[in-house]
């Protein structure tokens, strides 16, 4: 009897060095050996530059209660791992990749056990659970002295929880607090140019408008909005351009789908028109370029100065890509990334 093929490997695009030359994957198929398997690939031959596998850190979810949880924690071999975690990431975005983050520097390593963030040294030794409550997806500051993340803050209409970005001292010399305006914000950010601030997406159609905001990452750590669309459609899915500058969002309602652009800077609509069914944003560049894809291949729209060009690509670029330069999009192929050259659009 013919023992039946494995199912292929499934990465997600995580995040792209800043300069450009390395992208960090995360394994999201059922074989992963952890919740925040990851891999760095060489952006130009996409060769396999580091593998953080994170086995131990992956034992975690199988603890049974606090107690062996606990027990697990103080492990010699989850200090190592968490530790070469740390070291592959932490030259990414917020040195995060999933459920995992490392400060800059050597600094302090956040990461997700389950439904709990624990907080550890540079050397991987455990300090003390970040909040009591049921938290997910730290983020460090590009600092390092503070640490976002998300945590449930309520209910909507008694069914939904209503998440928000929480910020706490990276020393945990005081408690977390709620940034207010940061309800249902989506785990993409983008870095304005002075670093200072990030700027996401929040959607919870109807009950939260679909809008761009702005997340201060120093004290007092405010968040403020951009624009925001107003059709009371369901979010499909959104992306923004590498500093913040633009964002694409597809929505659909009713059967009907929609695409818009927004420009930050101003607040303005500057795409406004039917989407294609099927046909979701995967990327837009600071020059306004943007990355549409869906069963047929990719759609490339060339905005600005009064121009809309189309072009279209036979290529599949799954769930996002990664402008490193006005023209270059990088997105995943297999378990690497390939280079996709949009200079004549």
């Amino acid at each position: 009897m013919r023992t039946p093929e494995p199912p292929p490997e499934r990465w997600f695009f995580e995040s792209l060095s800043p300069d450009g030359r390395r992208a960090l994957l995360r394994r999201i198929d059922g074989r992963a050996l952890s919740p925040v398997q990851a891999r760095i690939v060489d952006v130009d031959t996409g060769a396999l530059v580091e593998s953080a596998p994170l086995e131990e850190l992956g034992r975690l979810e199988g603890a049974g209660d606090i107690v062996e949880l606990d027990a697990m924690l103080s492990d010699k071999a989850l200090r190592a791992d968490i530790v070469h975690g740390a070291e592959a990431i932490r030259g990414y975005p917020f040195g995060s990749c999933g459920r995992f983050s490392a400060a800059p520097q050597g600094g302090a390593i956040a990461f997700n056990a389950g439904d709990w963030i624990y907080l550890t040294d540079g050397a991987g030794r455990v300090r003390q659970r970040v909040a009591q409550e049921a938290a997910y997806d730290p983020r460090f500051t590009p600092d390092g002295r503070h640490l976002l993340f998300r945590r449930a803050s309520g209910k909507v209409d008694d069914v939904f929880a209503r998440y928000e970005l929480f910020v706490v001292p990276a020393d945990l010399s005081s408690k977390p607090r709620a940034i207010r305006g940061t309800a249902f914000a989506r785990d993409r950010f983008a870095f304005d140019p002075s670093a200072r601030a990030a700027v996401a997406i929040a959607s919870h159609e109807p009950q939260v408008h679909t809008c761009a905001i702005s997340v201060s990452l120093r004290p007092p750590f405010t968040a403020k909005t951009l624009a925001c669309l107003t059709g009371g459609e369901p979010l499909v899915d959104s992306v923004l351009s590498p500093s913040g500058r633009f964002a694409a969002i597809t929505t659909r309602k009713a059967g009907k789908w929609h695409v818009r652009v927004l420009a930050l800077r101003t607040g303005r609509i500057v795409l406004d028109e039917p989407g294609e069914t099927g046909l979701v944003v995967r990327a837009i560049s600071d020059d306004g370029l943007l990355v549409r894809s869906g069963a047929r291949g990719v759609v490339v729209d060339a905005l600005g100065a009064g121009a809309h060009r189309r072009r279209d690509y036979a290529v599949d670029i799954d769930h996002r890509g990664f402008f490193r330069k006005s023209s270059e999009l990088v997105y995943v192929t297999g378990a690497s990334v390939a280079v996709l050259d949009l200079s004549d659009v």
